[in-house]
């Protein structure tokens, strides 16, 4: 668990009843991007905390939330889970396009969620795969 047992945090939308939902169950990190009727339109995968599997995980649901495998985890950077909620950010955009949430960990650039996109982006993704994309 690396010293925590997980958190879950909300963020409002200032445009409309949308939110984004981040979750930490102390295994691995999503967000989910919640439409004003409260269902998912869009998630990623942020981070793991437990050891990054070698296989995938996804072939079994019994392994739900599904930790990143190693060939799709940049592993080469020194990455600190958070330590809470306080440690996020998100920022709202509804602009040119669908509804979109650019979430912020420590005031760096770290997840893209967009309506409809599924997965999202990931900045500790380094492969496009079914949990996260890659963040650019």
């Amino acid at each position: 668990m690396n010293g925590t047992d997980g958190f879950v945090a909300k963020f409002a939308s200032p445009f409309d009843e949308s939110a984004v939902i981040i979750e930490d169950d102390g295994k691995v990190a999503y967000a989910y991007m919640l439409d004003r009727h409260g269902k998912i339109c869009s998630d990623v995968w942020l981070y793991n905390r437990c050891p990054t599997p070698i296989e995938p995980e996804w072939h079994d649901a019994t392994n739900l939330p599904f930790a990143n495998p190693a060939s799709f985890v940049n592993e080469s950077s020194r990455f600190a889970p958070p330590g809470s909620t306080h440690e996020f950010t998100v920022t709202w955009n509804e602009a040119d396009g669908p509804l979109a949430a650019k979430i912020l960990l420590r005031d760096a650039y770290f997840a893209r969620l967009e309506a409809g996109s599924k997965p999202g982006w990931s900045a500790l993704a380094t492969k496009d795969g079914p949990l996260a994309r890659v963040l650019k």
